[in-house]
């Protein structure tokens, strides 16, 4: 008869995504949570081994019994160390927590049997007492991705991220960042700088669809990121800046595509990219030790770029999506290295772990939006008028320039087809209002004092400004120690009224080249004064840009379906009168009825916009909103899509 086998339980460890034997690492409370077994066979044959372990989460509650999802075989003539076996997800039992035992506070593992997984024969384990961690409360991480879409080729064709480039890149921020949840929500967006565009092009524009989301009552926490397919070109990513404080203002872009870089076999590049940039809108910097700029070289803690070595015992482990193919993985500490590196084998150590997880609580406790939730939907009458808001009778709306918002009648839209209505909600005519605000969003080269002023556009509310604990001074801004570049925003008054000067801080991209120039954004919302005229963009005391405003923004009359193709379809805009060339479009849709509102197009010069049907679902209440506007006023008419 063969002798039993015996077995050694050499450590048992509790992980998310990195975490040390120590468990140094915070436990997000509601995270896919894995406890790992570290075994060995001492004595008897090979063995193929199951396991399942006895949960608590207090000594007043029962005991719950978790099962192993996987064998492994324990050779006592081939033992393997524990540093291998961490390093390895098929070399350790490994049992997958649900979300019950995940809340907020303790969990102690009180007991661990094992069994041959051929006879279910239970083996002798000997070894120390099972740990007890305790699981901590998070904020999601809140993220809207936009795929810009652009014409590219000739015949030119459009370019636009894979369905895969966005569940991969939500999928690895759920699985790597310190979150239990990815709020997001996803849109297509055509890129209003024919390519081959940069990040900068692409951050001044999601800057501005930000600037009229939050306007529209969106939650001032959500980070935005474009998402460009490198089917056609290859745009390097970057943030608009790395903020020192609490900032979701702060927007990023970057590439997707399938190329593996060596060591990325899943077929998107993107994932991880994304996660990069997105850290830098969370004020995570570059360590330095692969190419990248040495922001961070002197606080990042382990050698190399690593998420561990011989001094720091971390190990990654990913969870894996079975919906995406992703099986269960461990990340040897010493030869996977952190997101923020260029560094190949990518994945988040727990050094941006724990400085994503500050940030994300920090920006928490920003003021959330409040969209108009109370707010009735209009009802549609065969022959309504079409309302137009003007907002704050500014510019060419010939209206007295002081702080209400009139509304005023004008034609009705004619209905051209299925699904187009009038439906217009303006602002109350009766209710006061401050000082109108715009929007402004420009890009800045520091080196050559150039600038351009991109999008002004007026907007309801700014986002909410990052501010210093009281008492305390912000702190710098630059890898370098020193005070962040600042340009000016000054805006004209006509009938010899003083200007009004703003500074604005200048954010400067995150991926910097040796030697190139240093160019950042600039996204601020203004208060435009009495009676604007203009606004200037001033670097280092030089006028590098002007913005003047066009005549009075016309009317939408009608919205006509035009071309569908690759699950996008296009929307023909009619208006009362041929726009002037100075005016610019924005579009928003809504999926509730037009209690929350999301913007699709800003900065728009052809009166055609394009939808991707794709992010609305059957029964949604789905509106459009087409906002014109010369900068400092705007008409704003709103139609309904896909009617019964």
């Amino acid at each position: 008869m063969a002798s039993q086998s015996q077995c050694v339980l050499d450590a048992a460890e509790i992980t998310q995504a990195v975490q040390d034997l120590n468990h140094s690492v915070t436990l997000i409370a509601g995270k896919t949570t894995v406890v790992r077994l570290y075994l060995r066979g001492t004595s008897g044959p090979a063995v193929s081994v199951r396991g399942a372990i006895a949960v608590r989460r207090s000594p007043a509650e029962p005991a719950g019994t978790i099962t192993s999802v996987n064998a492994i075989t324990l050779d006592p003539a081939q033992p393997h160390d524990l540093a291998t076996c961490r390093g390895d997800a098929g070399l350790s039992l490994n049992f997958l927590l649900p979300s019950w035992l995940t809340a907020e506070g303790p969990l102690s593992v009180t007991a661990v049997n094992v069994v041959d997984a051929v006879s279910g024969t239970p083996l002798p384990l000997t070894g120390p007492a099972g740990p007890t961690v305790w699981f901590k409360t998070g904020p999601p991480l809140r993220l809207r991705v936009l795929g810009v879409r652009y014409p590219f080729g000739s015949p030119a064709d459009m370019r636009a991220p894979r369905e895969k480039d966005y569940l991969a890149l939500v999928s690895w921020l759920g699985r790597a960042y310190p979150v239990a949840e990815v709020i997001s929500s996803r849109a297509v967006v055509d890129a209003v700088v024919p390519p081959e565009f940069d990040a900068e092009d692409v951050n001044a524009q999601l800057a501005a669809l930000r600037s009229l989301d939050m306007s529209a009552g969106g939650d001032q926490r959500t980070h935005y990121y474009g998402l460009v397919a490198d089917s056609g070109f290859f745009m390097r990513g970057a943030a608009s800046g790395i903020p020192t404080l609490p900032d979701p203002t702060t927007v990023a872009s970057g590439p997707t595509g399938a190329f593996p870089y060596g060591w990325d076999f899943d077929g998107v590049y993107g994932d991880w990219y994304g996660a990069h940039e997105l850290a830098h809108t969370l004020g995570r910097r570059h360590p330095g030790f692969c190419g990248e700029s040495h922001d961070d070289l002197l606080n990042y803690p382990i050698k190399n770029g690593q998420l561990g070595d011989e001094t720091h015992g971390f190990v990654g482990f990913d969870v894996g999506d079975a919906a995406l193919g992703l099986p269960m993985t461990a990340l040897p500490g010493e030869q996977w290295h952190d997101v923020m590196t260029y560094c190949t084998f990518q994945w988040i150590s727990s050094y941006t772990y724990e400085g994503v997880r500050r940030r994300l609580l920090a920006e928490d406790a920003l003021v959330s939006g409040a969209g108009p939730v109370a707010e009735p939907t209009p009802t549609v009458a065969p022959t309504p008028p079409l309302t137009a808001a003007v907002m704050a009778g500014l510019g060419g709306s010939r209206g007295r320039p002081d702080d209400r918002r009139p509304t005023r009648t004008v034609s009705r839209v004619t209905s051209t087809g299925p699904g187009t209505r009038a439906a217009v909600a303006g602002p109350d005519p009766d209710g006061g209002a401050p000082g109108q605000l715009v929007s402004v969003v420009g890009t800045v080269n520091l080196t050559r004092v150039e600038g351009s002023i991109r999008f002004v556009n007026p907007v309801e509310r700014p986002a909410v400004p990052p501010s210093p604990p009281a008492g305390q001074a912000p702190p710098p801004e630059t890898a370098e120690g020193g005070q962040p570049p600042t340009a000016l925003l000054r805006i004209l008054q006509s009938g010899g009224t003083p200007p009004q000067e703003i500074q604005v801080p200048v954010k400067l991209s995150s991926e910097p080249e040796p030697g190139a120039d240093r160019t950042g954004l600039i996204d601020a919302v203004a208060p435009v004064g009495p009676a604007p005229e203009a606004v200037e963009l001033v670097v280092d005391g030089q006028v590098v840009d002007t913005f003047r405003p066009g005549g009075g923004p016309p009317t939408l009359r009608a919205a006509r379906y035009a071309s569908a193709e690759d699950g996008m379809f296009g929307m023909d805009l009619e208006f009362d009168r041929d726009p002037e060339p100075d005016l610019s479009y924005s579009a928003q849709v809504s999926a509730d009825g037009g209690r929350t509102w999301q913007t699709l197009g800003v900065g728009l010069k052809e009166p055609t916009v394009q939808l991707d049907r794709g992010q609305f679902r059957p029964g949604d209440d789905v509106r459009l909103r087409i906002t014109t506007t010369n900068g400092f006023s705007s008409t704003a008419a709103e139609t309904a899509l896909f009617p019964e």
